[in-house]
């Protein structure tokens, strides 16, 4: 008897159910990091102000909160990692947009962690008024840069999904619309207007996590 078919839907599952936990598990760490933070300082406000914000132990780079995001990304990777083998595989022959989406996603964790906050909060005692403003708006434009990542890793996702069905049609447009609104507010970057798809985005990442969470992959196998 042959029951490779059946090892294969037990991987599928198994896959499925791993991005799935990853993605809620993302979710929930990089949204607990805010909970509670400082807010941050306007692109205007005195350089006084960047280097209080920077004193101050409840800001997103504290040790604990900047260790607890660089958690939440790194599981978002295997959020991403996953879900664009998942499509690859709904995706068939040349599999260039899940590749693109794979690539995105770890080009999003990585912009995110190359910014200088965490050594301005380490430095914080002797730091610069002017160089803890710089320090600010040089994580700020590296975070912009990746939200257009995360923007091209949602829009590969959205177009696998919404042409393949691998989910729900209206998941992909969903993720196209974040992603495509992540693209366009790198434009005005310092404007607070990205919240909107950038919250939809995380919307988008909870269903998809969901819907993996509780769908069946018996027979994903046999149709490799």
């Amino acid at each position: 008897m042959n029951t490779a078919p059946i090892s294969d839907a037990a991987a599928w599952q198994r896959l499925g159910r791993v991005t799935g936990i990853a993605g809620l598990a993302a979710v929930v760490l990089l949204f607990v990091v805010l909970v509670g933070s400082r807010a941050e300082p306007s692109f205007t406000a005195p350089a006084a102000e960047f280097l209080a914000h920077y004193r101050s132990p409840n800001t997103v780079a504290s040790p604990l909160r900047s260790f607890a995001l660089t958690i939440g990304l790194v599981t978002f990777v295997w959020f991403g990692v996953a879900l664009s083998i998942l499509l690859r595989h709904a995706e068939g022959e040349a599999p260039w947009r899940s590749s693109i989406a794979m690539v995105s996603g770890v080009l999003f964790a990585a912009l995110v962690l190359t910014g200088n906050e965490v050594a301005a909060v380490f430095l914080a005692d002797d730091l610069d008024p002017q160089i803890a403003r710089y320090a600010f708006e040089e994580s700020q434009a590296a975070f912009a840069n990746a939200r257009v990542a995360l923007g091209s890793f949602a829009v590969s996702c959205g177009w696998v999904i919404a042409s393949s069905r691998f989910l729900p049609r209206w998941v992909g447009w969903l993720a196209i619309a974040s992603g495509g609104g992540l693209v366009l507010c790198r434009i005005d970057w310092s404007n607070n207007i990205w919240l909107a798809p950038y919250l939809l985005f995380w919307l988008w990442v909870l269903t998809v996590a969901v819907l993996l969470l509780r769908r069946n992959f018996h027979g994903v196998g046999r149709s490799a």
